[in-house]
């Protein structure tokens, strides 16, 4: 479960600013939105962010995504340069930490970095007193990383052996060494690397879902339980059908659209050249959603087609062929079962990107009232017909507004406001009560009459 985000200097949060899941003391009620942990602090299940355009709120969400991203492949990605405040002084590192509680521990882990180095990389166990798993700072005069690892007595000799080894030739400036896991053969290591790596799950409006890929909707509970929501949803959709056949035997069918052809042959090439592990890739063309796999020395296509019934007869469509909504709410699927059965959080910029307000507002309640609610939901939105008391408590309302001197954004809650229980709190949000709204004193300026 996340916890907290703490970031500087990153885009326009040029200041440490900090976002957290922290239940307020001052807010009673729906005392069941709260993740009771055996291990570590209660957190809250659900979070909502508002704010003006260019306000900041995807700049949080894309800073989560970088630390995600970094840990994913090891170290700083190519556009690591773009990451910094504008306006601050250039040498200054950016820096993104996350505190998060895994079944069996809680952690704080962060990355400061400039310059194609990661100048500090920080892994600290904070269920009660923070306890050192490890630290790494570059030493800009020797060039030179310096790592500190907690390590039990009988294993001294062992640990300062692999210490020598990571500094002198084993991670670069460049690399982080929580990817390293592998190597460093720590549970606590490879318990933080896990989360963030897998139960971290960062949805932008672009993000395509990649449920496809596994067998989930041959699964028939998945399946029928998806087709629930669907229906639920007044889609027009019937049925979901999981069309599974032979690369060639589809290539021919396809004949007609070469293009889409030549994309199979070249991910083709490419799967039979990777490793092992690399058995999957997705084709999103202009006609088709389609996946990839290798099993051997064999290759097959993956869809998902959905089934619209008229008059008593079925029709196949493609999911490019369905409305960009339609198409959106299949990127919502598997989330909405995992958060209710799991215990991953799910992040998601713009959750109301192409859907229909009264959809978005069935969905997210649907989720919030669950009291069986196993996730986290946090999302970004601009729609304001969710600011709704009886769906969400005060501390769960995120406000993102930027300083128009400093342009820098920094966060607040709806409770730092206490409000009364009975304001009507998205029209106290569209008249200004709680900033976080557009200024646009200066369009009446515009004397476009003349």
């Amino acid at each position: 479960m996340l916890v907290r985000i703490v970031t500087e200097n990153f885009r326009s949060y040029g200041q440490e600013t900090e976002f957290n899941m922290l239940p307020s003391s001052n807010v009673r009620r729906y005392d069941w939105h709260v993740h009771t942990r055996k291990k570590g602090a209660g957190v809250l299940r659900t979070a909502v962010i508002y704010g003006a355009n260019a306000a900041g709120k995807s700049c949080l969400i894309k800073a989560l995504a970088r630390l995600q991203e970094m840990v994913i492949i090891g170290g700083l990605p190519p556009l690591y340069m773009r990451d910094a405040n504008k306006f601050n002084d250039p040498e200054k590192p950016v820096s993104i930490e996350i505190e998060f509680g895994t079944e069996d521990n809680q952690y704080s882990y962060g990355v400061s970095y400039k310059d194609n180095v990661c100048v500090e990389e920080w892994l600290y166990s904070t269920l009660k007193t923070p306890v050192r798993i490890f630290e790494r700072k570059w030493n800009a005069k020797t060039g030179k990383t310096k790592i500190e690892l907690e390590a039990k007595k009988k294993d001294d000799a062992k640990s300062k052996m692999l210490v020598s080894l990571l500094e002198d030739n084993l991670l670069k400036g460049n690399e982080l060494l929580l990817s390293k896991q592998d190597v460093l053969k720590n549970k606590f290591i490879t318990d933080a690397y896990d989360w963030i790596t897998q139960k971290l799950q960062v949805i932008y409006p672009q993000t395509r879902s990649t449920s496809i890929f596994d067998n989930r909707y041959s699964d028939d509970t998945f399946k029928e339980q998806s087709e629930k929501l669907l229906a639920a949803l007044d889609l027009g959709i019937s049925a979901l059908t999981l069309k599974d056949e032979d690369v060639e035997s589809f290539k021919l069918r396809m004949a007609e659209w070469p293009e889409l052809n030549r994309s199979i042959d070249r991910i083709i090439r490419m799967l039979s050249k990777s490793p092992e592990g690399k058995n999957e890739a997705f084709i999103d063309s202009g006609v088709f959603t389609v996946s990839l796999r290798r099993e051997g020395d064999k290759y097959y296509a993956r869809r998902v087609q959905a089934q619209h019934e008229v008059k008593e007869k079925r029709y196949d469509f493609e999911l490019k062929e369905e409305s960009d909504g339609t198409q959106r709410v299949f990127d919502f699927v598997p989330m909405v079962q995992n958060v209710k059965s799991k215990d991953y959080t799910y992040v998601i910029d713009e959750i109301d990107r192409s859907l229909h307000p009264t959809l978005v507002r069935a969905l997210v309640t649907k989720i919030v009232t669950d009291k069986n609610m196993k996730g986290q939901l946090i999302f970004t939105t601009h729609d304001a017909g969710l600011l709704d008391g009886k769906i969400f408590r005060n501390d769960e309302i995120w406000f993102a507004e930027k300083d128009r001197e400093t342009q820098n954004t920094h966060l607040y809650t709806l409770d730092e406001f206490k409000p009364r229980t009975d304001l009507d709190i998205e029209k106290g949000y569209l008249n200004g009560r709680f900033g976080a709204i557009p200024f646009l004193a200066k369009l009446n300026e515009l004397n476009w009459e003349e």
